[in-house]
């Protein structure tokens, strides 16, 4: 493999590009390694197509073998006529463009979030479709969500998520958000405290760090009012000593929520 940053600039050229020597060879070898290849794989979702207006996108699961014989899976994420705007996008971009942007991104930053496997974009000959696809290796973790229904303790693991709080910050720190930071999307060794986020679509610039911060964890707090209050204290505990205002926001949003220092 060749710099990143060389790298980056293939995706951009090209109907698919695919990063790691390793991953090409796997898909050479099962026949995938085109744009047209794995578009034309059945539409196996793990969960319903998202149909909206002219567009849709759905995500299925392709199993590659390693030279060393085993088989690891990949999400595979394929969309059409779905886009977004922005000032780097002016004509609009698929929303996985997007993501593929900001896994690039983590790669070079070191965030902790899935790897980028293979991206590619194309318009259709035919019908003018624009159409991506975006493919990622399956975490083997469970998410967070998945630990709700398991963890009966948290206080045993307010470490684990003190270092989690550590590597959301250093996102946020970069006036990035996330977009999606739902329990879902935050896998977690519960051992390590180590994360990999996944989902990224909806990641963006915010005007400061605190501002990244604030919108992340809203939507996060909307979605978890099953962790209790000693380990959201310990979650935010990094923000709270680099952005003390983020916390105060915090209390005022969810005033019967938790009361945090």
């Amino acid at each position: 493999m060749t710099s990143i940053a060389a790298a980056l600039n293939t995706i951009k050229k090209n109907d698919l590009a695919i990063i790691g020597e390793g991953l090409a060879s796997q898909l050479t070898v099962a026949n995938l390694a085109g744009f047209d290849e794995l578009w034309s794989l059945p539409h196996e979702f793990v969960e319903p197509a998202n149909i909206r207006r002219n567009g849709w996108s759905g995500v299925s699961i392709v199993r590659l073998q390693h030279r060393n014989g085993e088989f690891r899976s990949y999400y595979l994420k394929r969309q059409e006529n779905q886009k977004r705007y922005s000032l780097r996008y002016l004509s609009g971009a698929p929303t996985f463009q997007f993501e593929a942007d900001a896994l690039q991104l983590a790669m070079m930053k070191k965030w902790s979030c899935v790897k980028l496997g293979a991206f590619g974009t194309r318009t259709h000959g035919s019908n003018g479709a624009l159409q991506a696809v975006l493919l990622t290796p399956k975490i083997e973790l469970p998410s967070l969500e998945e630990c709700s229904a398991s963890v009966n303790d948290w206080s045993r693991y307010l470490p684990q998520l003190q270092q989690v709080g550590e590597q959301l910050l250093a996102i946020h720190q970069s006036a990035w958000q996330h977009g999606a930071l739902f329990p879902a999307h935050l896998f977690i060794d519960l051992d390590s405290g180590e994360i990999c986020l996944i989902d990224l679509e909806r990641a963006r610039k915010r005007m400061s760090p605190p501002r990244a911060a604030y919108s992340d964890f809203v939507q996060f707090f909307r979605r978890c009012d099953w962790l209790p209050e000693d380990a959201v204290a310990a979650l935010l505990e990094a923000h709270s000593k680099a952005m003390p205002s983020l916390i105060s926001k915090l209390n005022r949003r969810f005033p019967n929520r938790f009361n945090l220092k």
